[in-house]
């Protein structure tokens, strides 16, 4: 290796491996700790609901509790706004610069909050809070950095994708996760971010699992029949049933919030908060399958003979609490919640298939997959969530009869053109942290100085700041301004760039861009 090479290796590469793994590390230890809490506050909270059963001033006196418990989520989302609402949506507006936060006050939020909302029986999952705390982690670890600005956003995103993996036990989910949902574009200096955390942290979880005796996966599924080719109309008949229900979900989350909108003054946080714990409450006493992350309820109707009956009031149920969880904005995650809407649905759906000639054998097969191709629909992931579905069930041989199915779901989802529930919860914080300002749109011309971060990389591989595009570029030794279509023009010292951004702080833009570029000639407005 030359001394070229030899310095752009240790300028680009190294530092993606060494923060990758230091992240994923930190990640997979406090995640674990996160996941055993977990456990443990369910088990707890079970037992206390089953005690209460037994005596009528038990049950009042549970009442009492989760108004108090709610009480003091919403206190804590007084202090810690970061902590309200999903783990994902929220990580993904940090990680593409357009939210803030504080990583410490998020870390341990997120942390506290969700062990209430495990303890309530609240029907939400540790993923969501897993990457969250993961993307927290992230900023713990970026401040390592000699220039904190540029390198945040990349281990940060390291970060969120091993907390994804070691909440889901699923790797490669979690590498693709991070680049499909959150960043929506594959780059060589993410890809080599987010795999070397993914890779260390689920080490870390598994040596952990194995010292204490627990599962490192989020599902434990038993072997599945596997399709045959003759089973491709049943496959595309679920793809579409489970796109409509995709589409109901997100019109669902839709008319809620222009309702709640509409209705602002009346539907305080307290009201909305004190509504989820309570009728969590009567629910934990009446139909325990409604509460609760849903991670028993995915296996229940997946392997147990259940009836219509049930499995469309669980689907009404879970999506009404899913409905009045996203609304009120308690802490805990919603990645399994919608697993299990998406799973009680495809069994409905797939009793259908079973009704109409598919053999009985695949119906546990046609629930989880149609459950995945659920979570893809919503998140706008097919990739993410065919991997998902082969590292949850270990069955590589039908990975084009799972593609089929996932693939027609985001295919015939495309055509309602509805906003993505994540996106819509993205839109609603934003919207919450920028409210009274004012933004701004304006095009910046900076010179790129000697060893500034961008020197050596392609303009794609850069995370510049949010909402703003590279319009041209011109080198030093040249006299003509040149576009960059593709993103594939790499930027050298003395090269000057024009940007184009829309921004709230100009002086705060211009930081970050000091950050990438340098600071040896001004930024100038033009």
């Amino acid at each position: 290796m030359n001394e070229c090479k030899k310095r752009e290796y240790l300028k680009n590469v190294f530092p993606c491996l060494y923060y990758g793994i230091m992240c994923g590390v930190a990640v997979g230890a406090v995640i674990f700790l996160f996941k055993l809490a977990a456990k443990k506050a369910e088990s707890v909270s079970r037992f206390l609901y089953s005690a209460a059963k037994e005596n009528p001033i038990y049950i009042v006196c549970t009442f009492l509790v989760l108004a108090v418990c709610a009480l003091a989520m919403c206190f804590l989302h007084k202090k810690a706004p970061e902590v309200r609402g999903g783990g994902i949506p929220r990580s993904e507006g940090v990680l593409r610069g357009v939210l803030s936060f504080r990583w410490a006050r998020t870390l341990f939020g997120t942390f506290f909050g969700s062990v209430i909302s495990f303890l309530c029986a609240v029907p939400v999952g540790s993923e969501g809070p897993a990457v969250l705390m993961g993307t927290s982690l992230g900023a713990m670890c970026g401040k390592a950095s000699n220039n904190q600005t540029t390198w945040n956003r990349y281990i940060m995103t390291g970060g969120a994708g091993a907390g994804f993996a070691v909440a889901t036990g699923a790797p490669l989910s979690g590498i693709l996760f991070a680049l499909e949902e959150i960043h929506k574009r594959f780059t060589p200096m993410l890809v080599l971010t987010v795999s070397s955390s993914v890779i260390s942290a689920t080490y870390i979880n598994r040596l952990l699992c194995s010292a204490f005796g627990m599962d490192p996966n989020m599902l434990h599924i038993e072997t599945l029949a596997g399709f045959e080719l003759s089973h491709i109309g049943y496959l595309l008949l679920l793809g579409a049933m489970v796109a409509l229900a995709v589409a109901l979900f997100d019109s669902s989350i839709a008319f809620l919030t222009v309702f709640t909108k509409k209705h602002k003054k009346y539907l305080t946080a307290p009201l909305m908060m004190l509504t989820v714990f309570l009728a969590t409450g009567a629910l934990a006493f009446t139909f325990s399958d409604g509460v609760y992350s849903g991670h028993d309820a995915i296996l229940e109707v997946a392997f147990e003979s259940k009836t219509f009956s049930f499995l469309i009031i669980l689907f009404i149920v879970r999506l009404l609490m899913m409905l009045l969880v996203t609304d009120s904005g308690a802490t805990g995650g919603i990645f399994i919640p919608t697993l299990a809407i998406g799973a009680a649905f495809s069994a409905i759906a797939s009793k259908i298939l079973v009704l109409i000639g598919m053999p009985e054998s695949l119906f546990a097969t046609a629930v989880i997959l149609g459950m995945c191709a659920f979570i893809g629909g919503t998140l706008r992931a097919p990739l993410t969530a065919s991997i998902l579905f082969i590292e949850l069930t270990l069955q590589f041989s039908d990975f084009m009869y799972v593609a089929l199915v996932v693939f027609a779901v985001s295919f015939i989802t495309e055509i309602f053109n509805l906003t993505p529930f994540y996106d819509l919860a993205l839109e609603n914080m934003e919207h919450a942290q920028n409210e009274g300002r004012v933004a701004s749109i304006s095009n910046f011309e900076m010179t790129v100085s000697k060893g500034a971060f961008v020197v050596g990389k392609t303009v794609r591989d850069i995370m510049w700041p949010s909402s703003s595009t590279v319009i041209s570029i011109k080198r030093a030794d040249e006299i003509e301004e040149d576009t960059d279509n593709n993103g594939e023009k790499k930027l050298y010292a003395g090269d000057t760039v024009v940007l184009h951004a829309k921004y709230f702080d100009e002086e705060e833009l211009k930081e970050l861009l000091f950050g990438l570029v340098g600071r040896e000639s001004e930024i100038n407005k033009v």
